[in-house]
């Protein structure tokens, strides 16, 4: 008897241990079968537990009191009882797991466009999670080669340098609306074809106002822009930037006009050289 009561607070302590009777009921059973059932009668029942704690023994294992487990190796009407409530406890947790599977799964047949809608919902909101993931953990540019050499870099828009450069045509006699300018006479100032900062001095009492300065020859104009004139020590000035490196080296007549139709027509040769003054030369 008392080699049997060691097996079985063994047997109870490894039930314990992992959580659950339920885990080694058949070992149990099996054991306890051939010696329990008939080996202890109590036909009077005395010091037996309560029915409601052979149940909660065989419902949660761990949480039973141990004098509960002891009584069953010394009980045989306690032990038999506590079998079939064993069995019961079994049999019900097996309907309820294939109720609640069955239900979930009547649930969706009668509901399928709900539950596509579920699933949908939950797929989108899982790649937007994903993608929100990536984004905060990948970096913004590529990793850097400390080995590579690295490439110079190149200005989108080089800055142009414009040379300063100036035409005084105090002496230019203006021309109204259509008249034909008489130029033969006039010297032609040289002009260097690069980026010019040029100045045009505008004869005496000429007015503060928008110009039209442009370069033309045969009827075509090669080059034109505008400009506002302004006085300075005396003198009318139109200072503006003109870049004629585009332009074929050739004659031109530059002409210089105002908004009310006066001209200023003083003829030009475009050339390769820039004088070294930067003056026009004669």
């Amino acid at each position: 008897m008392e080699s049997f009561r060691k097996q079985f607070q063994t047997m109870r302590m490894r039930v314990k241990d992992r959580g659950g009777l339920e885990k080694d009921s058949k070992e149990l059973l099996d054991f306890a079968r051939s010696y329990l059932s008939d080996a202890f009668p109590n036909p009077d029942r005395q010091g037996c537990p309560a029915d409601v704690a052979l149940r909660s023994l065989a419902v949660n294992p761990s949480a039973s009191e141990a004098v509960v487990t002891e009584h069953l190796a010394s009980c045989s009407p306690c032990f038999r009882r506590y079998s079939e409530l064993l069995t019961e406890v079994k049999a019900e947790r097996a309907a309820e797991e294939g109720l609640s599977w069955k239900r979930m799964f009547g649930w969706s047949r009668t509901h399928p466009l709900l539950v596509g809608t579920v699933l949908v919902c939950a797929l989108i909101i899982a790649i937007g999670a994903s993608l929100l993931f990536l984004r905060l953990r990948l970096p913004n540019a590529p990793p850097v080669d400390a080995h590579r050499t690295p490439r110079p870099v190149e200005p989108v828009n080089p800055t142009v340098a414009y040379s300063p450069f100036s035409l005084d045509l105090r002496n230019l006699s203006p021309v109204r609306g259509s008249e034909t300018p008489t130029t033969g006479s006039q010297q032609r100032a040289r002009v260097p074809r690069s980026p010019l900062d040029l100045t045009l001095t505008l004869p005496l009492a000429s007015e503060e106002r928008a110009y039209d300065v442009k370069l033309s020859t045969g009827g075509h104009t090669f080059w034109s822009k505008s400009a506002q004139a302004h006085l300075r020590n005396g003198q009318t000035l139109i200072r503006i930037e003109a870049d004629f490196t585009q332009l074929p080296a050739g004659n031109y007549n530059l002409e210089v006009e105002s908004s009310t139709g006066v001209r200023l027509i003083q003829p030009v040769l475009i050339e390769a050289a820039l004088p070294k003054s930067g003056e026009p030369r004669p």
